[in-house]
């Protein structure tokens, strides 16, 4: 188990090593992460779709 010294060297180190994210790369996380929501989205609803169609639609009640 490392002692308490060697884990503040690695996390100066980290530290010293780290840098912001510049505009485009911000921008290219966001993109990539409302793609990613938006699909798990869009599957959900045909997943809810097709459950709809294959059960009756009985989830609105009963028609007249």
């Amino acid at each position: 188990m490392p002692d308490v010294s060697t884990f503040w060297e690695n996390t100066k180190r980290i530290v010293r090593l780290a840098k912001r994210p510049t505009r485009s790369e911000i921008w290219l996380q966001l993109r990539i992460s409302l793609l990613g929501l938006f699909a798990v989205g869009f599957v959900g609803y045909v997943i809810k779709m097709l459950f709809l169609m294959v059960t009756g639609l009985e989830a609105f009640g009963p028609t007249t």
